[in-house]
């Protein structure tokens, strides 16, 4: 089956790799609202009493002066985003003890901050666990990764995150494989053996065993054949651009991948494997038999000289993802916004290569969402401090409010839901329709805070699910949600209006300030 990810709306191309089978479960009608609303309302407990607890230390702090107290209590208590899903970065290392010969006033601070960290983290895990048995995998891997927030060294959290103590790092298995090898992660030139390191820095190359100046290696690494292969955690990227860009683009993905993973934990595992899994009697790492492909040219025209025997159309294209050599293809573009399109495609790719078989998706009906949801994950956003999906003022969102709030222009749930690839594809309003399947997406990943997401997870594993049976007779939207498909238009009209409210009041505020 061959899709494709065009320019403008972004079509997609798509391939097979085993990861974990997809099962769910199907919610019953009208409960995931309720069943929901009552854990969050824990949760939100938790938070209240935590937050009243470092409060108290804040004024023990300020009514003796220790502003570096102040300063190390308050990033527990900022509240977090609303608007986007967000991730915050996990540190590496693992905390050290707190010093002795402290001030006792000192001790006393780093101490209680300590130990309320750990309590509350660990009762924020136990209630993962119970999120979990309710059937909401999406909300219980947020809370693992609030665990780990609060306390980095929580072992159970950090592995069910995929992370493994080396030392006293946290790392991937793949890392720690790598470091047991004697080789370490350079920023710009990825894993090299550590006697290398000095070498490549000075400006020199090791390629095939043979050293040789980075203009050199370069010269023969411009024949794609003998590109550049950087291989990370889950990708193996090739390129004859830069072994630098490289490295950029797998660090991109693995941060990606990372957060994927969790986001869509429901669609990777089924119930009673998520459930081994925080049992510890599963990996929470799937070991791949295959990186990810990922190939990376030098320039567009080499992009379409390579691919257009593949794919007529390629020059309608600004990335693409072939089923045929189970391979994601780029360029570089130094005009275009590549990230969004990387984690387009990646998206599919993911998605996708859940089962080792090629297959047909949404050829009958509920294609909107195989483009929606990737369309959504272009959203992605890396910092320093974390990651976010979802911001309101990404063009997708804003083009779907202006469609909806503005133009009027909008199909109604059940007629969407009901157009298979072709049908969709061959739309006359095609472009307002990507945009508003990406609107559709943020709406199910995001509304009243992400009381649908599980639900949407489940639909799309039944889509992608190499049971020719499950996926030709997948669960609408209105029946694992359990809210009728008027119901759910009038929602996520509902839904853009508080968006575009969260926008406007955002930028009021920025001008404001700027005054």
């Amino acid at each position: 089956m061959l899709l494709r990810r065009t320019v403008v709306p972004g079509l997609l191309l798509l391939c097979a790799l085993p990861v974990l089978a997809a099962r769910v479960c199907a919610q019953s009608p009208g409960g995931p609202a309720t069943g929901l609303a009552a854990l969050q309302k824990q949760h939100a407990g938790l938070r209240a009493g935590y937050v009243a607890d470092l409060e108290k230390l804040v004024e023990y702090c300020l009514e003796r002066g220790l502003d570096g107290g102040v300063a190390a209590i308050q990033p527990y208590l900022a509240e977090p985003e609303t608007t986007t899903l967000r991730a915050v970065t996990l540190p590496t290392a693992v905390e050290p003890d707190i010093p002795t010969g402290l001030p006792a006033d000192e001790h006393y601070w780093r101490t209680q901050l300590r130990n309320r960290r750990k309590e509350y983290a660990q009762k924020i895990y136990l209630l993962s666990r119970r999120v979990l048995r309710s059937n909401y995998p999406g909300y219980a891997y947020e809370l693992v990764r609030e665990t780990a927030l609060h306390d980095p060294d929580h072992r159970a959290a950090r592995e069910l995150l995929g992370y493994v103590q080396f030392g006293k790092e946290w790392v991937t298995p793949y890392a720690r494989e790598m470091l047991r090898n004697d080789h370490v992660w350079h920023a710009d030139f990825g894993w090299l053996p550590k006697s290398h390191v000095a070498r490549y820095e000075k400006g020199e190359r090791n390629v095939n065993g043979v050293w040789m100046s980075a203009e050199k290696e370069a010269e023969v690494r411009r024949d794609f054949a003998r590109g550049w292969e950087i291989r990370t955690d889950h990708y193996l990227i090739k390129t004859n651009y830069s072994l630098e860009r490289g490295v950029e683009l797998g660090r991109a993905l693995e941060d990606f991948y990372s957060f994927f993973h969790e986001t869509f934990a429901g669609f990777f595992n089924d119930p009673e494997q998520l459930q081994r899994i925080f049992n510890g009697t599963a990996p929470a790492v799937s070991k791949s038999v295959r990186p990810y492909h990922v190939n990376y040219y030098r320039t567009r025209e080499e992009y379409v000289q390579r691919l257009e025997k593949k794919f007529p159309a390629i020059q309608k294209t600004n990335g693409i993802y072939l089923t045929g050599d189970l391979t994601a293809h780029f360029y570089y573009d130094p005009a275009g916004n590549q990230e969004a399109t990387l984690f387009h495609e990646a998206t599919h790719q993911l998605f996708f290569e859940s089962h080792p078989m090629d297959r047909p998706i949404g050829q009958t009906a509920n294609f909107w969402i195989i483009e929606g949801i990737a369309c959504y994950m272009e959203s992605f956003r890396r910092s320093a401090d974390g990651y976010t999906v979802g911001d309101p003022r990404y063009i997708r969102f804003a083009g779907a409010r202006v469609n909806y709030l503005d133009q009027k222009y909008y199909v109604p749930m059940q007629e969407f839901a009901a157009m298979g690839m072709q049908s969709f594809q061959a739309a006359p309003m095609l472009a307002k329709n990507y945009t508003q399947a990406a609107g559709l997406a943020q709406f199910f990943m995001q509304y009243d805070n992400g009381r649908y997401r599980d639900a949407l997870v489940s639909h799309l594993a039944q889509l992608y699910s190499a049971n020719a049976r499950k996926r030709e007779s997948a669960q609408g939207l209105d029946e694992l949600t359990g809210v009728d498909y008027i119901e759910l238009d009038r929602e996520y009209g509902e839904f853009l209006r508080q968006m575009q409210q969260a926008v406007d009041a955002a930028r009021k505020d920025s001008s404001t300030s700027r005054e």
